[in-house]
């Protein structure tokens, strides 16, 4: 079917790229698989290790600020001169000792509590005060502890022991000690430690003493107590006997565990964790089903994106396609919905708005056109107009009659200029230089006509701004409506000031009169007037705001308000652009 060649094109593509991935990701999982069961032994025996390094540094700082604390001064002064210390002084020593007790007990997250007992004065002195002195076989058993191995078990506890003075490996039970020192180790904190060795229910760990004496286990308790002491785990033992670190797999109860051990060289215990070997091959299998599964869904879902890539950008290509076909037959009102907001939908809305903004510029073009033919026969008017010409004739009649042949002069100088520049036909922009001499030979013809009663001020045009390229004609007709409407009824002190200001690149040009008939509703129509583009006489207003907006945008053309003078003030907003080889060369 012709509609669904993409479909069927696109389904393949997917397929043929999918298909070589998927053989090369089952050869990869299974190449894997045993890089991963090792990485995961390794995992294990690394966290083995890091925990191993970790309780070996803390017991380590624990042995050593137990041996500072055998030789204190404050024990030492307790224990042989309490009778020469008075109350204060006792109390004072106790306080301290206690201290130094809380803070060695909070140096170590597994330090449950720590007394010192002085027989000498029968004081046992605890981290958490006084208690009572240890009995018999509690002194018995903390003699066990050794710096080869300090941890002993008694009642349950596991205790480290220290003597002052010691007795290092000296069996006297008559030796007389004046310090006995105990730390009690918290099993609740040890087995916690323990159980982020493994990461599943069926396996565990345990801390195992060299000679089987005692254990601290957190797991599985079949497997534990198997691997501790069953025959099926001889091998276990004699690995651990032969070796300081290593991994053994045994079979316990028919299961087969991989069992990974560390030995502690300052506690004289064996680190062990281990793990069922199906709980680090079963993620492995999990994976290869997961990966099957994900591979016939893959090509499902091939099939389904592919349906869904032809409805969704097919279509909506094959519908703009033929809006830009109809575009390119001249319908320029074609337009395009779109119901989902979606890049579709913001590419249709551009069109759309590609299509407005088309008409739009047709119809500036033909507007533009209309309007220079208008200017054009306006300025064919202007070389007959019969008044100007006229009164421009009796003025240099008159001044001919006085005799005043430089006045003559410069007057039959500036009308040559006007006429000349007004009966030039071409079409392309001028220089804002020659649009202003154009208008002050305007001027000069106006101010000897209106001597008497207007005077016309008007400012140099600024080096930078003389290049700009602007349309033919632009001030002129706003100086003529200000001589022959702003000022009609002005018998005398007229005033026409043309001013001009720079800033941020934009030239503004002020054109304003003092005439006194401009009415506030009047300013409020030429203002709706240019705003709204309403038909204005050609050759006015409108017709200079359109062209200047034409050329260089809708922030620029005229703006109209009252002058501080009191009449009409005109502004001018062009940019400072400079485009020379675009501008006519200058009238000479």
């Amino acid at each position: 079917m012709k509609s669904s060649s993409i479909f069927f094109k696109l389904a393949i593509a997917f397929l043929v790229i999918i298909l070589p991935l998927s053989i090369l990701s089952l050869l990869i999982n299974s190449s894997s698989s045993r890089t991963v069961k090792s990485q995961i032994e390794q995992s294990l025996e690394y966290r083995i290790h890091t925990f191993v390094t970790g309780i070996d540094a803390d017991f380590r700082r624990i042995m050593r600020l137990r041996n500072e604390l055998l030789s204190d001064s404050d024990l030492q002064v307790l224990s042989f001169s309490r009778n020469q210390l008075t109350n204060f002084e006792y109390s004072r020593a106790v306080l301290r000792i206690q201290e130094k007790l809380r803070l060695l007990q909070a140096s170590s997250l597994y330090l449950e509590d720590i007394s010192v007992y002085l027989p000498r004065i029968q004081r046992n002195i605890s981290s958490r005060g006084f208690v009572p002195p240890p009995t018999e076989g509690e002194v018995q058993s903390l003699k066990r502890s050794t710096l080869a191995s300090p941890i002993v078990y008694w009642n349950d506890q596991y205790l480290i022991g220290g003597f002052y003075p010691e007795s290092y490996g000296i069996e006297n039970n008559d030796l007389d000690h004046f310090l006995l020192l105990k730390m009690t180790l918290s099993q609740e904190l040890l087995r916690q430690s323990l159980e982020e060795l493994y990461e599943t229910d069926l396996g565990g760990s345990m801390l195992l003493q060299a000679d089987k004496e005692w254990r601290i286990a957190s797991g599985q308790p079949a497997a534990i107590e198997q691997i501790a002491h069953s025959d099926s785990s001889k091998a276990v033992l004699a690995s651990m006997d032969d070796s300081d670190y290593g991994n053994v797999n045994v079979k316990i109860g028919g299961t087969s565990y991989k069992v990974i051990f560390e030995k502690s060289a300052v506690l004289n215990t064996n680190i062990i964790a281990f793990l069922p070997e199906r709980e680090i091959l079963n993620p492995l299998q999990k994976y290869r089903y997961l990966f099957w599964t994900i591979m016939l869904t893959s090509i499902f879902i091939v099939i389904l994106f592919s349906y869904w890539i032809y409805r969704i950008i097919h279509q909506p290509i094959r519908r703009i396609v033929r809006a830009f076909f109809k575009l390119e037959q001249g319908n320029l009102k074609v337009t395009l919905k779109h119901n989902h907001n979606d890049e579709f939908g913001y590419l249709y809305e551009q069109f759309n708005a590609m299509s407005r903004k088309l008409q739009e510029l047709v119809h500036e073009v033909y507007e533009e056109k209309i309007r220079s033919q208008r200017s054009e026969l306006k300025q064919l008017q202007s070389q007959i107009n019969p008044h100007f010409l006229y009164n421009s004739y009796f003025v240099l009649h008159r001044v001919a009659q006085m005799h005043d042949v430089d006045t003559v002069i410069r007057l039959t100088r500036h009308l040559g200029e006007y006429f000349r520049y007004i009966t030039r036909n071409g079409l392309d922009d001028i220089s804002l230089a020659q649009e202003y001499r154009h208008t002050k030979s305007y001027i000069e013809i106006q101010t000897m006509r209106y001597s008497r009663r207007i005077k016309t001020v008007c400012a140099e045009l600024p080096e930078e701004c003389r290049d700009i390229p602007v349309p033919k004609l632009i001030l002129q007709p706003i100086l003529e409506n200000a001589y022959e409407h702003g000022l009609k009824d002005k018998a005398s002190d007229g005033i026409v000031n043309i001013s001009i200001a720079l800033k941020d690149h934009v030239v503004y040009l002020s054109v304003e009169d003092n005439g006194e008939d401009l009415k506030d509703e009047h300013l409020l129509q030429l203002n709706s007037e240019l705003q709204q583009g309403m038909n204005l006489e050609t050759t006015g207003m409108l017709n200079v705001h359109r062209r200047l907006q034409l050329k260089y945008g809708k922030p620029y053309g005229l703006a109209v308000d009252r002058s501080p003078l009191g009449g009409l003030r005109v502004v001018y907003a062009i940019p400072i652009i400079k485009e020379t080889h675009h501008v006519q060369a200058s009238d000479h």
